[in-house]
């Protein structure tokens, strides 16, 4: 499977329009038209404001075509680009891998955690195996659930991401302190420091999500 994410730049002031224009289609068969079977829409907790994600899974590019040239001949959608040119001043689409399974978010309201990984040459499937186990040592002590694991599709190679869903902030922050401290985490860790030469955090609440 393949993800597709747009990181959209929003106007100042304007990204609860923006939401409203993914969360607000008048029937479930535009909806699913419009925007695909398994959706999602994020907005920045931290980084640049105000920055809006969407996100698509497909089975293949060719899927994510057909998908678009549907979308372009729905009643709504010549409208609906009209009102998004308003409030949308630019943005990049990012193409990843899905390394095993994938999940939607739960629920609207739930910070997901996006953990971007630089691989050193070559050490791809060792930084995703690592990470698969990372899902798994953060849903087991309670730091978050649905781990998601993907590489890259676009953009720089050797890029490895872990994306996975926990109630908020703080929950995040002292469930991971504890983590930190177990023996199993520690080992992880040092295989970690030989396989990635640097990584970064991104924050994200749900809006909304379909499938």
């Amino acid at each position: 499977m393949i993800q597709i994410r747009d990181v959209l730049q929003v106007k100042f002031g304007s990204i609860d329009q923006a939401v409203d224009l993914f969360t607000q289609l008048s029937t479930p068969e535009s909806k699913n038209s419009m925007l695909g079977e398994q959706f999602g829409v994020l907005t920045d907790i931290t980084g640049a404001m105000y920055t809006l994600v969407n996100e698509v899974v497909v089975d293949s590019l060719a899927q994510f075509t057909e998908m678009r040239e549907k979308q372009f001949t729905q009643p709504e959608f010549d409208e609906w680009f009209k009102q998004f040119q308003l409030f949308v001043e630019g943005g990049r689409r990012e193409y990843f891998t899905v390394e095993g399974q994938y999940e939607n978010w739960s629920r609207p309201g739930v910070v997901v955690v996006r953990e971007c990984y630089q691989a050193y040459k070559w050490q791809i499937h060792r930084a995703v195996s690592l990470l698969q186990r990372y899902g798994g040592f953060m849903e087991t002590f309670g730091v978050g659930k649905n781990p998601r694991i993907l590489t890259d599709l676009s953009g720089p190679m050797f890029q490895a991401v872990i994306e996975i869903e926990t109630e908020s902030m703080s929950a995040w922050e002292s469930q991971r302190r504890t983590l930190f401290q177990e023996v199993e985490f520690q080992v992880w860790f040092n295989q970690m420091l030989t396989t990635v030469e640097a990584g970064s955090h991104e924050f994200y609440r749900v809006e909304f999500t379909s499938g």
